[in-house]
Protein backbone atom coordinates (compact mmCIF):
# COMPACT_ATOMS: atom_id res chain seq x y z
CA UNK A 1 0.00 0.00 0.00
CA UNK A 2 1.63 3.18 -1.31
CA UNK A 3 2.27 5.75 2.10
CA UNK A 4 2.13 9.57 1.90
CA UNK A 5 4.53 12.14 2.13
CA UNK A 6 5.28 14.27 5.02
CA UNK A 7 3.42 16.91 3.41
CA UNK A 8 0.75 15.27 2.75
CA UNK A 9 0.35 14.49 6.61
CA UNK A 10 -1.89 17.26 7.85
CA UNK A 11 -2.13 17.36 11.69
CA UNK A 12 -5.05 18.02 12.61
CA UNK A 13 -7.11 16.06 9.73
CA UNK A 14 -4.46 12.76 9.91
CA UNK A 15 -5.61 13.04 14.36
CA UNK A 16 -9.22 12.63 13.76
CA UNK A 17 -9.05 10.01 11.04
CA UNK A 18 -6.17 7.75 12.99
CA UNK A 19 -6.38 4.27 14.26
CA UNK A 20 -4.37 2.34 16.19
CA UNK A 21 -4.10 -1.55 15.08
CA UNK A 22 -2.38 -2.73 17.73
CA UNK A 23 -3.59 -0.77 20.66
CA UNK A 24 -1.87 -3.04 23.49
CA UNK A 25 1.29 -1.89 22.57
CA UNK A 26 0.62 1.95 24.70
CA UNK A 27 1.04 -0.80 27.64
CA UNK A 28 4.85 -0.29 26.64
CA UNK A 29 5.40 3.11 27.11
CA UNK A 30 6.35 3.50 30.28
CA UNK A 31 9.84 1.83 28.95
CA UNK A 32 10.97 5.00 27.54
CA UNK A 33 10.54 7.07 30.42
CA UNK A 34 12.01 4.65 32.68
CA UNK A 35 15.34 4.50 30.34
CA UNK A 36 15.35 8.22 30.13
CA UNK A 37 15.15 8.45 33.84
CA UNK A 38 18.21 5.59 33.77
CA UNK A 39 20.45 7.49 31.83
CA UNK A 40 19.84 10.50 34.18
CA UNK A 41 20.71 9.04 37.18
CA UNK A 42 24.20 7.38 36.16
CA UNK A 43 24.82 10.96 34.57
CA UNK A 44 23.96 12.37 37.84
CA UNK A 45 26.22 9.83 39.61
CA UNK A 46 29.43 10.64 37.46
CA UNK A 47 29.09 14.44 37.75
CA UNK A 48 28.54 14.09 41.95
CA UNK A 49 31.38 11.50 42.42
CA UNK A 50 34.48 12.17 44.46
CA UNK A 51 37.05 14.56 43.75
CA UNK A 52 39.89 13.46 41.45
CA UNK A 53 43.75 14.65 42.45
CA UNK A 54 45.04 15.92 39.86
CA UNK A 55 48.59 16.44 38.29
CA UNK A 56 50.16 19.31 36.09
CA UNK A 57 53.01 19.70 34.61
CA UNK A 58 54.46 23.44 33.47
CA UNK A 59 56.21 22.20 30.45
CA UNK A 60 54.01 19.52 28.57
CA UNK A 61 51.96 21.23 25.45
CA UNK A 62 50.91 18.12 24.14
CA UNK A 63 47.78 18.09 25.97
CA UNK A 64 46.35 21.03 25.08
CA UNK A 65 43.48 19.90 23.11
CA UNK A 66 42.63 17.82 26.18
CA UNK A 67 38.85 17.17 26.64
CA UNK A 68 36.11 18.33 28.81
CA UNK A 69 33.16 17.76 29.51
CA UNK A 70 30.04 17.86 26.72
CA UNK A 71 27.66 20.97 27.28
CA UNK A 72 25.00 18.05 26.59
CA UNK A 73 24.37 15.39 28.62
CA UNK A 74 21.08 15.38 28.46
CA UNK A 75 20.83 15.16 24.66
CA UNK A 76 22.31 11.79 24.52
CA UNK A 77 20.11 10.70 27.51
CA UNK A 78 17.23 11.83 25.58
CA UNK A 79 18.01 10.17 22.13
CA UNK A 80 17.26 6.36 23.04
CA UNK A 81 14.45 7.03 24.91
CA UNK A 82 12.96 9.26 21.97
CA UNK A 83 13.81 6.12 19.36
CA UNK A 84 12.22 3.61 21.70
CA UNK A 85 8.83 5.91 21.93
CA UNK A 86 9.06 5.80 18.45
CA UNK A 87 9.48 2.31 17.78
CA UNK A 88 6.67 2.31 20.32
CA UNK A 89 4.36 4.38 18.33
CA UNK A 90 5.48 2.38 15.05
CA UNK A 91 4.32 -1.11 16.91
CA UNK A 92 1.03 0.38 17.60
CA UNK A 93 0.27 -0.05 14.29
CA UNK A 94 -0.96 4.05 12.99
CA UNK A 95 -3.26 3.75 10.22
CA UNK A 96 -5.63 6.56 8.29
CA UNK A 97 -9.15 4.69 7.87
CA UNK A 98 -10.79 4.94 4.39
CA UNK A 99 -14.15 3.84 2.66
CA UNK A 100 -15.77 0.78 4.02
CA UNK A 101 -14.71 -2.26 1.41
CA UNK A 102 -17.96 -3.93 0.19
CA UNK A 103 -17.31 -7.82 0.48
CA UNK A 104 -18.42 -10.00 -2.16
CA UNK A 105 -22.11 -11.14 -2.81
CA UNK A 106 -23.10 -14.51 -1.46
CA UNK A 107 -24.75 -16.29 -4.16
CA UNK A 108 -26.46 -19.61 -4.25
CA UNK A 109 -25.91 -22.82 -6.65
CA UNK A 110 -27.88 -22.40 -10.05
CA UNK A 111 -27.85 -25.30 -12.37
CA UNK A 112 -29.53 -24.97 -15.69
CA UNK A 113 -31.12 -27.88 -17.10
CA UNK A 114 -31.19 -27.24 -21.18
CA UNK A 115 -33.69 -29.62 -23.12
CA UNK A 116 -31.94 -31.04 -26.07
CA UNK A 117 -34.61 -33.25 -28.09
CA UNK A 118 -35.36 -32.37 -31.31
CA UNK A 119 -38.46 -30.50 -30.81
CA UNK A 120 -36.47 -27.80 -29.41
CA UNK A 121 -35.07 -27.36 -33.28
CA UNK A 122 -38.40 -25.78 -34.29
CA UNK A 123 -37.74 -22.18 -35.81
CA UNK A 124 -40.74 -20.32 -34.52
CA UNK A 125 -39.47 -17.66 -32.30
CA UNK A 126 -37.73 -15.11 -33.57
CA UNK A 127 -34.21 -12.76 -32.74
CA UNK A 128 -33.01 -9.73 -34.40
CA UNK A 129 -35.91 -9.97 -37.19
CA UNK A 130 -34.92 -13.54 -38.02
CA UNK A 131 -36.26 -16.97 -37.26
CA UNK A 132 -34.61 -18.63 -34.58
CA UNK A 133 -34.46 -21.75 -33.18
CA UNK A 134 -35.48 -22.19 -29.64
CA UNK A 135 -32.47 -23.90 -28.13
CA UNK A 136 -30.48 -21.16 -30.03
CA UNK A 137 -32.88 -18.33 -28.39
CA UNK A 138 -32.70 -19.93 -24.94
CA UNK A 139 -28.97 -20.10 -25.32
CA UNK A 140 -28.13 -16.42 -26.20
CA UNK A 141 -30.93 -15.46 -23.04
CA UNK A 142 -29.37 -17.46 -20.57
CA UNK A 143 -25.51 -16.80 -21.06
CA UNK A 144 -26.66 -12.89 -20.85
CA UNK A 145 -28.40 -14.24 -16.87
CA UNK A 146 -25.23 -15.83 -15.95
CA UNK A 147 -22.65 -12.73 -16.40
CA UNK A 148 -24.84 -10.37 -14.45
CA UNK A 149 -25.07 -13.40 -11.47
CA UNK A 150 -21.94 -12.43 -9.67
CA UNK A 151 -21.43 -14.83 -6.39
CA UNK A 152 -23.73 -17.42 -8.14
CA UNK A 153 -22.03 -21.19 -8.67
CA UNK A 154 -23.81 -21.77 -12.15
CA UNK A 155 -24.41 -25.54 -13.63
CA UNK A 156 -25.18 -26.56 -16.85
CA UNK A 157 -27.05 -30.40 -17.65
CA UNK A 158 -28.29 -31.25 -20.77
CA UNK A 159 -30.79 -34.01 -21.68
CA UNK A 160 -32.31 -36.08 -23.90
CA UNK A 161 -33.00 -39.54 -24.26
CA UNK A 162 -30.25 -39.50 -21.17
CA UNK A 163 -29.30 -36.85 -18.92
CA UNK A 164 -25.79 -35.35 -18.98
CA UNK A 165 -23.51 -32.99 -17.18
CA UNK A 166 -22.38 -30.18 -19.42
CA UNK A 167 -20.62 -28.03 -16.01
CA UNK A 168 -20.82 -28.47 -12.59
CA UNK A 169 -21.29 -25.59 -10.33
CA UNK A 170 -18.66 -23.24 -10.92
CA UNK A 171 -17.95 -19.68 -9.90
CA UNK A 172 -16.14 -19.49 -13.37
CA UNK A 173 -18.90 -17.28 -15.35
CA UNK A 174 -17.26 -16.90 -18.63
CA UNK A 175 -16.75 -21.09 -18.77
CA UNK A 176 -20.43 -21.41 -17.88
CA UNK A 177 -21.58 -18.84 -20.49
CA UNK A 178 -19.04 -21.08 -23.09
CA UNK A 179 -20.77 -24.46 -21.69
CA UNK A 180 -23.97 -22.88 -22.50
CA UNK A 181 -23.16 -22.44 -25.95
CA UNK A 182 -21.77 -25.79 -26.77
CA UNK A 183 -25.25 -27.47 -26.17
CA UNK A 184 -26.65 -28.78 -29.44
CA UNK A 185 -29.85 -30.88 -30.36
CA UNK A 186 -29.86 -34.38 -30.32
CA UNK A 187 -26.71 -34.57 -28.50
CA UNK A 188 -28.28 -36.76 -25.97
CA UNK A 189 -31.16 -37.98 -28.01
CA UNK A 190 -34.15 -37.62 -29.57
CA UNK A 191 -36.32 -38.54 -26.26
CA UNK A 192 -37.09 -36.79 -22.78
CA UNK A 193 -35.61 -37.86 -19.87
CA UNK A 194 -37.20 -34.89 -17.55
CA UNK A 195 -36.90 -36.98 -14.31
CA UNK A 196 -33.29 -38.17 -14.94
CA UNK A 197 -32.25 -34.21 -15.87
CA UNK A 198 -33.84 -33.37 -12.41
CA UNK A 199 -32.48 -36.43 -10.26
CA UNK A 200 -28.89 -35.66 -11.48
CA UNK A 201 -28.85 -31.52 -10.85
CA UNK A 202 -29.91 -32.44 -7.22
CA UNK A 203 -26.67 -34.56 -6.63
CA UNK A 204 -25.05 -31.62 -7.69
CA UNK A 205 -26.11 -28.70 -5.69
CA UNK A 206 -25.26 -28.24 -2.16
CA UNK A 207 -28.66 -27.55 -0.08
CA UNK A 208 -27.16 -25.92 2.71
CA UNK A 209 -26.28 -22.65 3.97
CA UNK A 210 -28.38 -19.39 3.84
CA UNK A 211 -29.65 -19.27 0.38
CA UNK A 212 -31.20 -22.39 -1.15
CA UNK A 213 -29.81 -23.80 -4.65
CA UNK A 214 -32.96 -23.03 -7.53
CA UNK A 215 -32.76 -25.43 -10.72
CA UNK A 216 -34.40 -23.34 -14.19
CA UNK A 217 -36.05 -25.93 -16.48
CA UNK A 218 -35.93 -24.97 -20.24
CA UNK A 219 -38.06 -27.39 -22.37
CA UNK A 220 -41.14 -26.91 -24.79
CA UNK A 221 -43.47 -29.13 -23.12
CA UNK A 222 -41.73 -31.18 -20.45
CA UNK A 223 -43.30 -34.28 -21.07
CA UNK A 224 -40.79 -36.45 -20.00
CA UNK A 225 -41.31 -39.95 -21.71
CA UNK A 226 -38.00 -41.96 -20.64
CA UNK A 227 -35.55 -42.51 -17.69
CA UNK A 228 -35.20 -44.50 -14.73
CA UNK A 229 -36.82 -41.64 -12.86
CA UNK A 230 -40.13 -40.37 -12.76
CA UNK A 231 -40.47 -36.05 -12.83
CA UNK A 232 -42.76 -37.22 -9.73
CA UNK A 233 -40.29 -38.66 -7.77
CA UNK A 234 -37.88 -35.97 -8.77
CA UNK A 235 -39.97 -33.21 -7.77
CA UNK A 236 -40.69 -35.12 -4.65
CA UNK A 237 -37.17 -35.09 -3.56
CA UNK A 238 -36.58 -31.57 -4.86
CA UNK A 239 -39.15 -30.77 -2.32
CA UNK A 240 -37.72 -32.92 0.41
CA UNK A 241 -34.11 -30.85 -0.26
CA UNK A 242 -35.90 -27.29 -0.15
CA UNK A 243 -34.84 -26.48 -3.75
CA UNK A 244 -37.20 -24.78 -5.98
CA UNK A 245 -37.77 -25.14 -9.79
CA UNK A 246 -38.74 -22.44 -12.26
CA UNK A 247 -39.67 -23.72 -15.14
CA UNK A 248 -40.07 -21.61 -18.61
CA UNK A 249 -41.49 -23.40 -22.02
CA UNK A 250 -40.13 -22.29 -24.86
CA UNK A 251 -42.92 -22.50 -27.53
CA UNK A 252 -45.81 -25.16 -27.77
CA UNK A 253 -49.07 -24.79 -25.90
CA UNK A 254 -48.71 -23.51 -22.05
CA UNK A 255 -48.93 -25.74 -19.69
CA UNK A 256 -52.43 -26.45 -18.03
CA UNK A 257 -50.95 -27.99 -14.87
CA UNK A 258 -53.04 -31.21 -14.99
CA UNK A 259 -50.99 -34.65 -14.92
CA UNK A 260 -50.25 -36.93 -17.28
CA UNK A 261 -49.81 -40.44 -17.59
CA UNK A 262 -47.11 -42.16 -19.90
CA UNK A 263 -46.24 -45.99 -20.30
CA UNK A 264 -42.52 -45.02 -18.70
CA UNK A 265 -44.40 -44.16 -15.52
CA UNK A 266 -46.92 -45.90 -12.68
CA UNK A 267 -49.00 -42.62 -11.91
CA UNK A 268 -49.89 -39.56 -13.29
CA UNK A 269 -46.84 -36.80 -13.67
CA UNK A 270 -46.49 -33.29 -13.17
CA UNK A 271 -46.46 -31.02 -16.65
CA UNK A 272 -43.69 -27.72 -16.09
CA UNK A 273 -46.39 -25.87 -14.22
CA UNK A 274 -47.12 -28.68 -11.94
CA UNK A 275 -43.41 -28.53 -11.27
CA UNK A 276 -42.55 -25.51 -10.36
CA UNK A 277 -45.50 -25.18 -8.58
CA UNK A 278 -44.86 -27.89 -6.26
CA UNK A 279 -41.75 -26.91 -5.78
CA UNK A 280 -42.51 -23.27 -4.73
CA UNK A 281 -40.85 -21.68 -7.90
CA UNK A 282 -42.59 -20.56 -11.26
CA UNK A 283 -43.93 -21.54 -14.24
CA UNK A 284 -42.86 -18.97 -17.31
CA UNK A 285 -45.02 -19.69 -20.55
CA UNK A 286 -42.08 -17.87 -23.01
CA UNK A 287 -43.49 -18.45 -26.66
CA UNK A 288 -40.95 -15.51 -27.98
CA UNK A 289 -37.69 -14.09 -27.59
CA UNK A 290 -39.20 -10.54 -25.13
CA UNK A 291 -40.88 -13.01 -23.30
CA UNK A 292 -37.64 -15.12 -22.50
CA UNK A 293 -35.87 -12.02 -21.13
CA UNK A 294 -38.94 -11.01 -18.73
CA UNK A 295 -38.59 -14.44 -17.66
CA UNK A 296 -35.20 -14.70 -16.54
CA UNK A 297 -35.45 -11.46 -15.20
CA UNK A 298 -38.41 -12.15 -13.16
CA UNK A 299 -36.13 -15.07 -12.08
CA UNK A 300 -33.22 -12.80 -11.07
CA UNK A 301 -35.61 -11.30 -9.15
CA UNK A 302 -37.11 -13.82 -7.58
CA UNK A 303 -33.86 -15.39 -6.36
CA UNK A 304 -31.54 -12.19 -5.54
CA UNK A 305 -27.53 -12.63 -3.89
CA UNK A 306 -27.07 -12.27 -0.54
CA UNK A 307 -24.91 -8.79 0.58
CA UNK A 308 -23.36 -9.30 3.34
CA UNK A 309 -22.71 -5.88 5.30
CA UNK A 310 -18.87 -4.49 5.66
CA UNK A 311 -16.85 -5.15 8.26
CA UNK A 312 -13.74 -3.79 7.87
CA UNK A 313 -12.28 -0.68 5.82
CA UNK A 314 -9.41 0.44 3.73
CA UNK A 315 -6.28 1.10 5.77
CA UNK A 316 -3.12 3.38 4.66
CA UNK A 317 -0.91 2.31 7.19
CA UNK A 318 1.54 5.02 8.81
CA UNK A 319 4.07 3.03 11.08
CA UNK A 320 6.51 3.52 8.46
CA UNK A 321 7.36 6.66 9.72
CA UNK A 322 7.66 6.56 13.31
CA UNK A 323 9.58 3.66 12.37
CA UNK A 324 12.11 5.81 10.16
CA UNK A 325 12.05 8.54 12.93
CA UNK A 326 13.23 5.88 15.60
CA UNK A 327 15.98 4.24 13.54
CA UNK A 328 17.17 7.94 12.85
CA UNK A 329 17.12 8.98 16.59
CA UNK A 330 18.84 5.82 17.28
CA UNK A 331 21.48 5.87 15.13
CA UNK A 332 22.25 9.29 16.02
CA UNK A 333 22.76 8.30 19.65
CA UNK A 334 24.84 5.46 18.78
CA UNK A 335 26.97 8.43 16.58
CA UNK A 336 30.50 9.42 18.44
CA UNK A 337 29.78 12.85 17.66
CA UNK A 338 26.28 13.44 19.81
CA UNK A 339 26.81 14.09 22.78
CA UNK A 340 30.32 12.95 23.62
CA UNK A 341 33.32 15.80 25.34
CA UNK A 342 34.06 18.46 23.08
CA UNK A 343 37.87 19.38 22.79
CA UNK A 344 39.16 22.56 24.43
CA UNK A 345 39.80 25.92 23.40
CA UNK A 346 43.96 26.88 22.89
CA UNK A 347 44.80 28.38 26.25
CA UNK A 348 48.35 28.90 27.98
CA UNK A 349 49.17 28.06 31.20
CA UNK A 350 49.58 23.93 32.90
CA UNK A 351 47.74 21.91 31.81
CA UNK A 352 46.36 18.77 33.16
CA UNK A 353 48.58 15.78 32.15
CA UNK A 354 47.02 12.83 34.80
CA UNK A 355 44.81 12.36 37.29
CA UNK A 356 44.49 9.79 40.12
CA UNK A 357 41.54 8.61 41.42
CA UNK A 358 41.47 8.56 45.32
Amino acid sequence: MTLPFPHELHPPALWAALHWGQPLAFLLLPLPFLLAWLLWRRQSSQTTAAPRLVLLHPDVRALLHGATTSQWPSLRRLLPALALLCLILALAQPQRLGAWVMPPPQGRDIVVLLDTSLTMSIHDLRWNGQPAERLAVVKQVFARFIQARAGDRCGILAFGTHAATLLPPTFDRQLAAAMVARARIGMLGDDTALGDAIGLALRQVRAEGKLKPVLILYSDNGASNVGQISPAQAVALARALGVRIFTVQVGDTPASGQPYTVPAYQGPQPDMRAIAEQTGGRYFYSASHGAQEAAIHAIGQLTPTLQPPPQRRQAQQLYAWPLALGMVLWLLAQWPGVGLPRKRPRAAGPQPVGEIEP
